[in-house]
């Protein structure tokens, strides 16, 4: 999966839309047409997904374990 510029003049994809794409979301494949997005909409579906997805931070690896650490640290 890959999201380029659009390379041809149509409009969004989204219902109710009428704006010109600028984004074009392919799947190589899976789905037999590209799909075509404005700039707004790409934003507020970014901000939609930002919402369901929040990254979680990671352990760190460079933290030694309570039960090695030295009782003088």
């Amino acid at each position: 999966m890959e999201i380029n510029q659009c390379g041809y003049h149509v409009k969004c994809d989204f219902n109710g839309c009428n704006n010109i794409a600028k984004y074009a979301f392919s799947t190589k494949g899976l789905i037999k047409r590209d799909l075509c997005f404005c700039e707004e909409c790409l934003k507020e579906m970014y901000e939609l997904l930002a919402k369901m997805q929040t990254p979680r931070a990671l352990k760190s690896p460079f933290k030694l374990n309570k039960k090695l650490r030295r009782k003088n640290d």
